[in-house]
C-alpha cells in the first residue's frame, strides 16, 4: 500500500484560501477600527478658557470651542483654596468682588447641559461698554477695574474643572492648570 503525500495540490489550495480569508478578516477589522477612530476625531470638541483684551476696557474671559465638533458641558466644579464650593464662576466672582465694587460687568455662566458649538465662543465675563453704561446711567469702567476683574478671575485662589463630552460620549475636562483638554 502506498502512502498518499500530506501536501496535495487540493490541500495547498485549501490552506491558501483559509490564510487569505484570515488575512482579509484582519485587514477588515483594522480598517473598521480606523474608521471608528476617524469618526470620533471628526467631532472632537476642544474647549479652552482664556482672557481677551487684558489691560483694556474691552477685557473679557471667554470659553471657546476650538475643535471641529460640539461640546456638551456635563459639569462645572468651582472651589477656592479655602475649600469653599461655588455653583459656577459667577458665584465665585461676585463673592470676591464685593458689593461695593464699581466694576460693571456682564456675565454668561456655564451650566450642565450647555452646548458649545464647534468654532464658537462664549464670553463668560466682560466689562460693559460705554453705550451700555450710558443706557443704565452707570459711571464708566476703569482700567483699574478691568485689571481687578482679570486678577480675580485668574487668581491662584480659583480652582475649576469643566467636564464635557462629544456626540460619541468621549469625555474630556479642562482646569485652570491644563493647557489642552484631558481625556477622562
Amino acid at each position: 500500500m502506498m502512502n498518499k503525500p500530506f501536501w496535495t495540490s487540493d490541500r495547498i489550495v485549501s490552506m491558501s484560501a483559509i490564510l487569505i480569508s484570515l488575512a482579509t478578516l484582519c485587514v477588515f477589522v483594522y480598517q473598521t477600527n480606523l474608521l471608528r477612530e476617524q469618526q470620533h476625531l471628526s467631532v472632537y470638541p476642544h474647549l479652552s478658557l482664556g482672557n481677551y483684551y487684558s489691560g483694556s476696557l474691552q477685557y473679557k474671559m471667554v470659553i471657546a470651542n476650538e475643535g471641529i465638533g460640539p461640546a456638551f458641558v456635563e459639569s462645572i466644579e468651582v472651589i477656592d483654596t479655602l475649600g469653599n464650593s461655588y455653583e459656577g464662576l459667577s458665584d465665585y466672582l461676585y463673592e470676591y468682588m464685593g458689593e461695593d465694587d464699581s466694576i460693571f460687568i456682564y456675565s454668561s455662566d456655564l451650566y450642565e447641559g450647555r452646548l458649545i458649538p464647534a468654532g464658537e465662543d462664549i464670553a463668560l465675563f466682560g466689562l460693559l461698554d460705554e453705550e451700555q453704561l450710558r443706557q443704565y446711567s452707570l459711571p464708566p469702567n476703569t482700567i483699574e477695574g478691568a485689571e481687578k476683574l482679570r486678577r480675580i478671575l485668574n487668581s491662584e485662589n480659583l480652582k475649576y474643572k469643566v467636564s464635557y463630552r462629544s456626540i460619541y460620549n468621549d469625555r474630556w475636562y479642562i482646569t485652570e492648570e491644563t493647557v489642552t483638554p484631558v481625556m477622562e
